[in-house]
């Protein structure tokens, strides 16, 4: 899949998400202050919340994106659902690494769900008058085994299931954090399983799954080249503690009929793709998601917070 400029003159059918003023932008640079001043009558903290113009939640730490003065596309999302004309239901769901390597990257991980969203919604308008009910959300998460300490950690998680409602998905999709991991290798067989298994996919919908990969699955057919030490690199190399098969998960992603594509953001990750493909399509696509500096002493706190 290819990046794409995409310049519409009809501008104004265009549907916005994250359409933020110069003054929404003021209140959001003074969030942080504003937030911990103490009102007059009962010295409780003030929790303020901004939203666009559609009525979306804005997330304070996630200015960048303007889809009023951003016209480049993330993605052709008509080649997505196949140039359909007969479009009733799409069901995307967003498969994520949120263990604590993933920190730098999560803003562009946000902000390029936001972006592929808006390109979904203006693609499936092109080919229906009303859109409603169409297309659903959804947020599945994954961290790794053995992570006790942290009191919200999970193996895996629906955060969001599948909902038409783009304020329900957004607030999930804000709440995300990550924390923890243990080894090298992550808890990737356990997300999959949960996006393809336990979401509430329709029956006759396009079916899509993107998931944000930051470390290869837990077992030796899919040790990475550049793994050092495998013992530190992971702990399980004969595979998923908990017995989930990924054979047989991908197996059922393929029997579902489910699109999955892949956007990598770590290394050591193709021994792994070429084990995936030989049970169905993986689609490798190029995503313009940037590793911004994290500082390591908030991350710290924050994790300390968790236990």
């Amino acid at each position: 899949m290819e990046n794409t400029n995409n310049n519409n003159s009809n501008s104004k059918n265009e549907i916005q998400l994250d359409t933020i003023t110069s003054i929404e932008k003021s209140k959001l640079n003074s969030f942080q202050n504003d937030s911990q001043n103490q009102n007059d009558n009962g010295g409780e903290e003030q929790k303020q919340t901004f939203e666009d113009e559609e009525g979306n939640l804005l997330d304070p730490n996630d200015l960048s994106y303007n889809s009023e003065d951003d016209q480049n596309s993330v993605i052709i999302f008509d080649s997505e659902i196949h140039f359909s004309q007969k479009i009733e239901q799409v069901d995307v769901v967003f498969l994520i690494d949120t263990t604590r390597s993933m920190n730098p990257y999560l803003k562009g991980i946000k902000r390029f769900i936001r972006k592929l969203i808006f390109e979904a919604r203006k693609s499936i308008s092109h080919y229906l008058n009303d859109d409603v009910d169409v297309l659903k959300l959804a947020l599945v998460g994954y961290r790794d085994h053995d992570q006790e300490d942290y009191e919200d950690s999970y193996v895996s998680k629906t955060l969001c299931d599948l909902n038409e409602d783009y304020n329900v998905f957004r607030k999930a999709l804000y709440e995300i954090t990550c924390v923890g991991g243990d080894d090298e290798c992550e808890a990737v067989v356990d997300g999959l399983h949960e996006a393809v298994n336990l979401v509430s996919w329709r029956e006759d919908s396009i079916k899509l799954i993107y998931h944000f990969c930051g470390s290869p699955c837990h077992g030796s057919a899919y040790r990475g080249d550049n793994a050092k030490s495998f013992k530190k690199y992971d702990k399980y190399e004969k595979g998923c503690p908990c017995g989930v098969d990924i054979k047989t998960t991908l197996k059922s992603l393929r029997g579902k009929y489910i699109e999955y594509s892949m956007i990598a953001l770590g290394e050591g990750l193709e021994r792994m793709t070429e084990e995936f493909s030989k049970f169905i399509k993986v689609e490798l696509m190029a995503a313009n998601i940037e590793r911004q500096e994290v500082d390591d002493d908030q991350l710290k706190s924050e994790e300390e917070g968790k236990q």
